[in-house]
């Protein structure tokens, strides 16, 4: 986890580190390492996965998928502000969370599967990380036959339609992106015997 929460801090610009992650220098990644942590112990819902160079051993990209099978009772649908924020930083946090909650809430109230967050190493982008966490995603979300979810940047907006996702509504403010959605997926299953 050390790995993916370094790459997480290297990775998006500084406005996103302190709203979202409540880093503004690397001195600080140990609070958002231990809230992951905590979260991956205790909430049913969150899980991570990471794609490894084989021939590095480095993590090159991770994704945080969120997976509802019974919808927002599941309990951790709400993105939280970390509890370290101060100030006017807590403010804008507080501000971007609740709106990004609300986008949600009201477009997915039912059982969803959620791109929570999602980066790769930049000199790794464009070279299918990305899309083999999608995948992973995605045919999860096939398998248990619900929608998805991601607020998606500008740039990663391109990838996410590639996996099925379209846009949804625009995010307004100093945030900026889509969100965007994808529609539940279903494939009879097949098999079993015949009557004998």
């Amino acid at each position: 986890m050390e790995d993916i929460v370094s790459l997480e801090y290297d990775c998006f610009p500084p406005f996103v580190r302190e709203a979202f992650m409540g880093c503004n220098s690397k001195d600080h990644l140990p609070r958002i390492l231990e809230k992951y942590k905590q979260q991956m112990c205790t909430d049913k819902i969150d899980t991570w996965i990471k794609v490894v160079d084989k021939e590095s051993g480095a993590v090159v990209a991770a994704s945080n998928w969120k997976v509802y099978v019974n919808g927002t009772t599941d309990g951790g649908s709400e993105d939280e502000v970390p509890e370290w924020l101060e100030g006017e930083m807590r403010e804008k946090s507080e501000e971007l969370t609740r709106k990004m909650n609300e986008y949600r809430r009201r477009a997915m109230p039912g059982p969803f599967v959620h791109l929570h967050i999602c980066f790769t190493n930049s000199d790794y982008r464009r070279r299918g990380a990305g899309g083999m966490m999608l995948k992973w995603g995605c045919d999860l979300a096939d398998l248990l036959g619900l929608p998805g979810w991601i607020e998606a940047s500008e740039e990663g907006n391109f990838v996410y339609k590639m996996f099925g996702f379209y846009d949804y509504e625009k995010i307004e403010g100093e945030l900026g992106g889509t969100n965007m959605k994808r529609d539940a997926r279903t494939a009879a299953f097949e098999g079993g015997k015949a009557k004998a």
